[in-house]
């Protein structure tokens, strides 16, 4: 069975930070935005929440679960905008990884009302 551990910043403070463009995809392509990000604005809650969807992927990496990580970003216009930019990122995603579950990470109830969707 394998696991997504899907890390979600709705209103894509990410690309507008750093410049990275979501979906991210793996270990390397996550830690790199956490650390891109870090540098640019430190007290920014999506760092946290990066750092601990990379965290929650080792440990199940460790317990030797198949398992991936991996970040959608939406857009500065929170709700039908970056929901639909969400929706496209979650889609690539779903196909790229094809996950029978998933862990949703994220800094706040602004990324959890992505939940449903």
């Amino acid at each position: 069975m394998k696991t997504l551990v899907l890390c979600v910043d709705r209103d894509d403070d990410i690309g507008v930070k750093t410049g990275i463009k979501g979906p991210l995809i793996g270990r390397e392509d996550n830690l790199a935005a956490a650390l891109k990000l870090g540098l640019a604005d430190p007290e920014d809650s999506d760092v946290n929440a990066l750092l601990s969807a990379i965290s929650i992927y080792d440990g199940l990496a460790k317990e030797g679960q198949d398992a991936e990580v991996a970040t959608i970003c939406g857009d500065v216009r929170v709700g039908s905008a970056s929901d639909l930019v969400l929706t496209q990122q979650l889609d690539h995603v779903l196909e790229e990884v094809r996950p029978d579950r998933a862990f949703l990470v994220s800094d706040g109830a602004e990324d959890e009302a992505f939940a449903p969707i």
